[in-house]
């Protein structure tokens, strides 16, 4: 049970044993037993009354020391009345009313103690009506205004709890509405007509191929009313969430909504009622519908770029690597290191637009995911890589890595990347690299390749795979700055996220999270 409406419950019960506090002392006068009988018989109602006012304890301890007040109650009420047939009803009333903890507790020690005193220590003792017409009153007004209090009390909690859920669903800014079994709106929130632009029953009325409205799925289809969230969940009980459907009226405008769906737990069976919560998308939608246009452009135009640009740069490369052959020494010295800064600017102007290519194609692929054994990717890798590993007396050590879904073409590429920087920035000449598998969370395996290298400096991490972001001096260590940025771009077209770490006792590690096979 919620704590606010626990709360409510557990303050009518108080109520109603500071209300046995008044009651007790008059019925004891009433019996003409004297004001020291009524002084000493208020002494126990109001020990529990204040004992539970102090509201110390869980749930369950305060909920059972109102328990014990309101049975002590009782049983003095019998006690009173010398055991009345009529007074034993108090009992039930009390019973009755604890179960508003819904809680075994509470309820099993009354239903015990009633238990115990009917069986043990029950005293019946008939009186004439006729002859006591005030006692008589004084039981049953006694038991009526009880049970009165208690319906009186969860009638006002209830009307508190329900103004403060109407209250809490107004003020939320997405739009709420409650579809009972018969497909009528019982309930919607002003953000509801808002975020629709009209009254959401109208939406209702107007929905199917003949009428105002229809729902649409992400790619523009028509969504079959089957299919729709509300029907699901009217129909099976299943909640929906964050279910991105478009609401397309006929003349063209189109809202896209993401639309959660949950069914009402009292409905035993379908169809159920339901309630709807959605937020309006249609902003974020075109802006990501934008970004992935530009960034398509983008990438299209960088690979004809880099394309075009290749054969009139590896024409200029064939030059002047003729130039250098056939003139190196003929002429003076200067002209010798001016034809090597050429040479050496084309080579690297060629590394940068096979760079451009290769960050063009990364994530480009048509072909579905499949499973991938990374083991597989991973031995082919150090094949390829096998002139580096002897360059730099490479040592790897690869783990047990599992099956992952994905492009196997993209992943060996991924691979080929992230080792060939552990071994080209060893920094002592001898590289070390371990590659393995550090488990599986919420369908995604985290994979890390480490190196023992020069690492990376923390201030400098966040930028390393964005483009052209070169780390070191060119003398020093030869490269694009784009490699990291295509590991990225893979990682990321495939689900995952790629992070870098510092490596205990020295070194890289860079993780990431792909999906698992």
């Amino acid at each position: 049970m919620p704590e606010v409406e626990w709360q409510s419950r557990q303050r009518a019960l108080r109520w109603l044993l500071w209300a046995h506090v008044v009651a007790i002392p008059i019925i004891t006068l009433l019996f003409d037993q004297g004001v020291a009988q009524a002084a000493l018989d208020l002494f126990t109602p109001t020990f529990f009354a204040v004992v539970a006012q102090l509201k110390r304890g869980s749930r369950r301890v305060q909920s059972l020391i109102v328990t014990l007040g309101l049975l002590s109650c009782s049983a003095l009420i019998v006690h009173i009345t010398g055991g009345l047939n009529q007074a034993y009803f108090h009992f039930f009333v009390m019973v009755a009313a604890l179960s508003l903890y819904e809680d075994w507790l509470p309820f099993a020690t009354a239903v015990l103690y009633v238990g115990i005193q009917q069986t043990i220590t029950a005293e019946i003792v008939d009186y004439d009506e006729a002859n006591s017409p005030w006692r008589w009153a004084a039981v049953h007004s006694a038991f009526i205004a009880a049970l009165s209090l208690v319906c009186l009390a969860t009638w006002r909690a209830s009307a508190r709890d329900r103004e403060a859920f109407r209250s809490l669903v107004e003020t939320l800014e997405e739009g709420v509405v409650m579809v009972d079994r018969d497909g009528r709106m019982v309930m919607a929130n002003p953000s509801a007509s808002r975020l629709l632009g009209m009254d959401p029953t109208e939406v209702l009325k107007g929905y199917g191929d003949d009428g105002e409205w229809s729902f649409i799925d992400s790619d523009g289809q028509p969504l079959p009313l089957r299919e729709t969230p509300l029907f699901i969940t009217a129909t099976t009980g299943a909640p929906q969430v964050a279910v991105v459907a478009g609401l397309r009226r006929r003349r063209g405008e189109t809202r896209w909504l993401a639309v959660s769906t949950r069914a009402v737990e009292s409905d035993r069976e379908p169809p159920y009622t339901i309630v709807v919560s959605f937020t309006d998308v249609t902003e974020e939608r075109e802006a990501a519908e934008a970004l992935e246009r530009s960034n398509t452009e983008l990438s299209q135009f960088a690979y004809i770029a880099s394309h075009d640009l290749s054969e009139p740069l590896r024409m200029v490369s064939s030059y002047l690597g003729l130039l250098r052959r056939r003139y190196h020494g003929k002429l003076d010295k200067d002209a010798d290191e001016f034809i090597e800064y050429a040479v050496d600017g084309a080579a690297r102007m060629r590394q940068l637009i096979e760079g451009l290519l290769e960050y063009s194609r990364a994530g480009r692929s048509e072909d579905p995911a499949e499973p991938v054994e990374l083991g597989s990717v991973t031995g082919d890798v150090l094949r390829s890589l096998a002139a580096a590993m002897v360059e730099h007396a490479g040592e790897i050590e690869i783990g047990d890595l599992p099956t992952v879904m994905g492009d196997r073409g993209q992943l060996e590429q991924l691979l080929q990347n992230l080792i060939a920087n552990a071994l080209k920035f060893n920094g002592d000449g001898r590289a070390r690299v371990w590659v393995r598998a550090e488990g599986e969370a919420h369908g995604m395996t985290q994979i890390a390749v480490a190196d023992a290298g020069i690492g990376i400096a923390p201030e400098k991490r966040e930028h390393v795979f964005e483009m052209f972001q070169r780390l070191h001096d060119r003398e020093a260590y030869e490269g694009t700055g784009i490699g990291l940025a295509v590991c990225r771009k893979i990682v990321e077209r495939h689900g995952g996220r790629i992070w870098v770490d510092e490596r205990e006792g020295g070194g890289t590690v860079f993780r990431f999270t792909l999906p698992s096979g």
